[in-house]
């Protein structure tokens, strides 16, 4: 067992999904140890600069960028950078000596969760460290499939993807989400509200697809209700492309206040990420999927596969599809509303209410 106060280092970040599910687990670590302390770190530039002390956890940063899908020049200043994230994450496990390590995915939880293996026997701690990983979709990641190897457990949202670690202790837990996301009220159908969120950075595609579909609901306007959440980027442009069709909405950069935009939805347009799924399964809504097709291992259409085949939600290619095709859909949504509702009732399935619990206690298991 950890001692009465043990410290917990949460590592990664880099989007929403991954911060957020380590803000759950960390919460949870809080709920059955009060007083303990909590570090997170992450990478310079990503979004856990904004979301972790907003949360009220301390963070660290080391300078890392990615070595997949970018150009030959970022390659080589990552690995530059890799040696000092190295001791950067060293001096932090030495200045903290954590009883446990949990790596959410992204670059940043690399060089942590490898030197928590390497200096975890001199840290002079009560108890043995202990590391794990969280693998939060259908296909893991490249980041978890190295640090699978270092890790004392690998724990997974998915019944199936642990046969891909295969020689790895794997458990499944599904895929913590933040406490404010909770089982929400069936939601008017009238206004029929629907809800565009790209997750925390945007979504310039799928943007386009619900812009391209705005002209082809003219009859629907007096029914439909639009929340967008654009990222930073397209903003303007989205904004313009309502404006455009005549078509008035809450047009936001960012929403910090998800829940209670997911409680007014009626229905969901979104991507695949598995957070975004979780979060989706947590309070019941109805969803058009549009998977990011250039998610690494095309993870995102896999996990919306998932959902589909239970029929808990649609999907939408973005390379292979247009306005008039999504506007079809949100069409049948809203006409028929008996299918929405079936699309509630199985995509609570995926709901494991408990998951951040049921990490915490297999980090305070034994190895």
């Amino acid at each position: 067992m950890l001692p009465e106060s043990p410290t917990l280092i949460v590592t990664g970040g880099g989007t929403g999904g991954h911060i957020f599910a380590g803000i759950s687990i960390a919460d949870a670590w809080q709920a059955k140890y009060p007083g303990a302390r909590i570090v997170f770190v992450g990478a310079e530039g990503g979004l856990e600069e904004k979301l972790v002390p907003r949360a009220g956890y301390p963070l660290e940063l080391v300078q890392l960028g990615s070595l997949k899908h970018v150009s030959i020049g970022r390659r080589l200043k990552t690995l530059v950078q890799i040696p000092l994230s190295l001791l950067k994450a060293a001096r932090i496990l030495f200045r903290e000596r954590p009883q446990a390590v949990i790596g959410v995915g992204g670059y940043a939880s690399g060089p942590v969760v490898l030197m928590a293996r390497l200096v975890g026997p001199f840290l002079r701690s009560r108890v043995a460290l202990r590391i794990a990983i969280v693998e939060q979709n259908a296909v893991p990641g490249f980041t978890n499939r190295l640090l699978a190897r270092f890790a004392h457990l690998v724990l997974c949202a998915f019944p199936g993807i642990e046969k891909q670690f295969r020689g790895r202790p794997t458990l499944i837990t599904g895929n913590p989400v933040r406490k404010e996301i909770a089982p929400a009220a069936p939601a008017a159908r009238e206004p029929f509200t629907v809800f565009v969120t790209g997750g925390s950075q945007g979504a310039l595609g799928m943007n386009t697809l619900v812009i391209e579909a705005l002209p082809h609901l003219q009859d629907l306007k007096p029914r439909l209700r639009f929340i967008h959440q654009t990222g930073e980027k397209d903003f303007e442009r989205v904004r313009a492309g309502y404006a455009k069709a005549g078509f008035e909405g809450r047009i936001e950069k960012f929403i910090y206040e998800m829940p209670a935009c997911y409680r007014q939805a009626s229905l969901v347009v979104c991507r695949a990420g598995s957070s975004t799924l979780a979060e989706l399964a947590a309070v019941k809504r109805a969803a058009i999927l549009v998977p990011l097709p250039t998610a690494a291992d095309n993870h995102q259409e896999m996990n919306a596969r998932l959902f589909v085949d239970r029929g808990a939600a649609r999907i939408v290619l973005q390379n292979r599809s247009n306005g008039e095709e999504m506007a079809r859909l949100i069409r049948e949504m809203v006409e028929h509303p008996d299918r929405i509702a079936r699309m509630e009732s199985e995509i609570s399935v995926f709901y494991r209410p408990n998951a951040a619990k049921d990490v915490v206690a297999a980090l305070d298991a034994p190895k």
